[in-house]
């Protein structure tokens, strides 16, 4: 469907020594939103209520049946959250969030912030289409649709600013959609996120803006003002590799070792260990020593435990770490321990991955190897898992 945005009307106006250019923009591709609605109230730091979900909602993975509108221009799932300025994504917190226009949003004098959930009638008919029209083949069929609409808020302390946006969630066959609307925007004086994180920033999205003003002409959709997501499953997949890509990056030396504190102790073989050392040539250690850049037979007889998901000589590697305890992760982690270790009943606590990520064998033109070991545990039992992804073949000693 092409939609034809007409000629907006300008006006200037001048607020606390800001320049505002107010925007009318006629939005056809908003969702219905009005006297309907229930109305959030007019409080600088407030929120909705516990809002019951009618149908669940799955994020990346999780099945939510409740949500909070935010007052300061975003969504969560756990709790009210009371932050006027955004965290910058990723943000490895705890909470998944989901931001339209997150910023130092202020309706305790004007500007409305509202919401409904629809389960049947027209608007699941037109979520359907939409949905449809972006992921042809998905035979998508709505079944469950939440809007919630920031109408001519002003941003605190610039009473005179207004801006419009609105967040459309939509489920249907466990899928899930997050659409982001976006009218007449006034510029912000402010820090402003707009887009999602997960809990550790396992899944993220920043709608790529400086100038919040350029938000009703973004889209990734073809329709300007319009951004939509698939919202169920990580975009981030890569087959059997747990997600890294989010963690904390690391240019290693080859002749160092980068020491890992870990949150969470892990039991290796009747020992526990608060920390880890990481080494360029694709091993751990738990304690920290010079090794050598060629690996060592094993037995090694060395008085050193060593976990080693690929020992050879590597050049310097961008290695990435991060010690999980977000659900979606665990989850998985416990998912796949029980599959392999079925009497144990087992429940991961702590998840920590360290990924080495397209390394070059030193002094040699092979073509990149990338490889991965998670570290899982609970209370005194620990796992390890090594995954491989592409691995060439190389002339180095390699164990």
């Amino acid at each position: 469907m092409k939609i034809s945005c007409p000629t907006p009307a300008m006006s200037m106006s001048r607020d606390a020594g800001l320049s505002v250019l107010m925007v009318d923009l006629k939005r056809e591709f908003f969702y219905l939103y009005g006297d309907e609605d229930t109305k959030n109230p007019a409080e600088d730091f407030g929120s909705s209520p516990l809002i019951t979900l009618e149908q669940p909602f799955v994020y990346f993975g999780l099945f939510y049946n409740q949500l909070y509108v935010n007052n300061k221009g975003y969504l969560t799932f756990e709790g009210p959250f009371q932050q006027e300025y955004p965290d910058y994504f990723p943000a490895y917190s705890t909470r998944d969030i989901i931001a339209p226009l997150w910023t130092d949003i202020d309706i305790t004098r004007k500007g409305t912030i509202s919401y409904r959930q629809v389960t049947d009638g027209h608007l699941l008919n037109r979520a359907s289409r939409d949905i449809n029209q972006y992921y042809p083949d998905l035979n998508f069929s709505a079944s469950w649709v939440f809007i919630a609409t920031w109408d001519k808020v002003p941003y605190y302390r610039y009473r005179r600013t207004e801006s419009t946006f609105q967040v459309v969630l939509v489920s249907g066959k466990n899928m899930s959609f997050t659409l982001m609307h976006y009218g007449s925007i006034a510029p912000a004086m402010q820090p402003v996120k707009s887009g999602y994180d997960t809990s550790d920033s396992t899944d993220l999205f920043t709608i790529p803006v400086s100038d919040t003003t350029n938000l009703p002409y973004t889209s990734n959709v073809d329709i300007m003002g319009r951004w939509v997501f698939r919202t169920d499953t990580t975009s981030q997949n890569n087959g059997l590799f747990y997600p890294f890509r989010n963690g904390h990056r690391f240019q290693l030396d080859s002749e160092l070792a980068f020491p890992v504190y870990l949150r969470t102790p892990f039991s290796y073989l009747g020992l526990t260990y608060s920390n880890i050392y990481v080494y360029t040539n694709g091993f751990l250690s738990f304690e920290w020593t010079l090794f050598p850049q060629s690996p060592r037979p094993l037995p090694a007889y060395t008085h050193v435990d060593i976990v080693a998901p690929l020992w050879t000589d590597i050049d310097n590697s961008d290695f990435y770490f991060q010690e999980f305890s977000s659900a979606r992760v665990l989850q998985r982690a416990t998912a796949d321990i029980r599959q392999y270790f079925p009497q144990t009943n087992f429940t991961a606590d702590s998840v920590l991955v360290c990924t080495w990520d397209n390394v070059r064998y030193y002094n040699t033109s092979a073509q990149n190897s990338s490889f991965q070991v998670l570290l899982i545990s609970v209370s005194g039992l620990s796992f390890i898992v090594f995954n491989y992804g592409n691995i060439p073949q190389t002339e180095h000693i390699a164990l």
